[in-house]
């Protein structure tokens, strides 16, 4: 679901017009979103069966975690946003897709997290698909590079730019699980209170960096309201989703499975943006549902 709902808002984002900036299409995630995030963190405390009547108490490790969550996505967020600045971006766009490599490296030297060589082997196998889907070859073209030139085309500003990127949203994930893993309640609720804090956050410290650095950004949302709120809602339902399951697993499973976003997301691009798919694509989209069906079978 949370892989479904990603591309969903991703195609959603991409309707956004009428002069909204890159940062202001990323603060709408947030803002828009804030509204759904709290009515479902409301529905789990009061209105749902069995429902606890009372919000989960807070901690300061829970505060510290999700406060280096929201901060490390919003940077990393900037980072994908700069990476527009590099002829080469798709190059920097493929380093970031290997968040879910990233988090299986930085949750077992940061968090002790174990994974089996089945899982090591399945998430390689979704890296190598995304690569064959993000299609190298012309990814390197873009900059004059001649592919066969490895050093030249993994070493470069972009390159680094989108690898940092990766890594820190493979971070905002792990720092997500231990905050929510920090609440004594139920893996729904905290999940749930975890993101609305998250979502608080972001909120705050988008409103204040449109207001000073980008204020033309409000009277574009105010243009297209319907647009933003289902981009506003389509995050949340993604978020709810990524956050349950980092609850109940580790990060890098549920990454792994989470590489089948990029399925979805060639599946609109042929339904909605009448966008051809190419043989590499194809493979590449076979190698994800093989690694992910791979890591399901392990479990």
């Amino acid at each position: 679901m949370a892989a479904l709902m990603q591309s969903v808002r991703t195609a959603g984002q991409k309707k956004l017009a009428y002069g909204l900036t890159a940062t202001g299409a990323a603060v709408v995630r947030y803002l828009y979103g804030l509204p759904f995030a709290l009515l479902y963190l409301f529905w789990l405390v009061y209105w749902q069966p069995e429902a606890s009547g009372s919000l989960p108490d807070s901690n300061e490790r829970f505060l510290l975690f999700a406060f280096l969550a929201s901060l490390t996505q919003l940077i990393a967020t900037a980072l994908m946003v700069w990476l527009f600045r590099f002829r080469n971006f798709a190059i920097g766009s493929m380093y970031v897709k290997t968040e879910a490599l990233l988090a299986a490296l930085l949750g077992a030297v940061l968090f002790s997290e174990s994974l089996s060589a089945m899982a090591w082997l399945s998430i390689v196998l979704g890296a190598i698909g995304i690569m064959l889907i993000s299609s190298w070859k012309s990814a390197a073209s873009e900059h004059g590079a001649d592919p066969s030139h490895l050093m030249q085309w993994l070493f470069n500003p972009a390159a680094g730019t989108g690898l940092l990127a990766g890594g820190l949203f493979a971070l905002t994930s792990l720092c997500l699980r231990q905050a929510s893993l920090s609440l004594d309640t139920g893996f729904q609720l905290s999940a749930a209170y975890t993101l609305a804090v998250m979502v608080i956050m972001q909120s705050l410290i988008g409103i204040i960096y449109l207001s000073f650095r980008s204020a033309s950004d409000w009277r574009s949302m105010s243009r297209q309201h319907p647009a933003c709120v289902f981009v506003g809602l389509t995050s949340v339902m993604g978020s709810v989703g990524w956050f349950t399951a980092m609850t109940l697993q580790p990060v890098a499973y549920v990454k792994a499975v989470g590489q089948i976003e990029f399925i979805f997301t060639l599946i609109i691009a042929v339904l909605v943006f009448r966008e051809k798919l190419t043989a590499r694509e194809i493979l590449g989209m076979l190698v994800i549902v093989a690694g992910v069906l791979l890591l399901l079978l392990a479990s």
